[in-house]
């Protein structure tokens, strides 16, 4: 999969916001609206959408 550099970004940020939202503690409002800015971004790109539902399926399997 050959996604933009923007892209990229884009997904390794919601990725980092997901972790910190893990962590004791969570995360402040404005990085919450963020990761929702993110998503919406990421909705004109099938091929991210790929991304984070594969990254989706992977952190459930690892959770069990």
């Amino acid at each position: 999969m050959d996604l933009s550099p923007d892209v990229q970004r884009l997904l390794r940020r919601h990725s980092e916001i997901r972790q910190a939202m893990r962590r004791p503690g969570g995360i402040r409002i404005t990085v919450e609206r963020e990761l929702f800015s993110i998503r919406e971004q990421l909705r004109n790109f099938p091929a991210a959408l790929q991304a984070l539902q594969a990254e989706a399926a992977s952190s459930k399997v690892t959770k069990r």
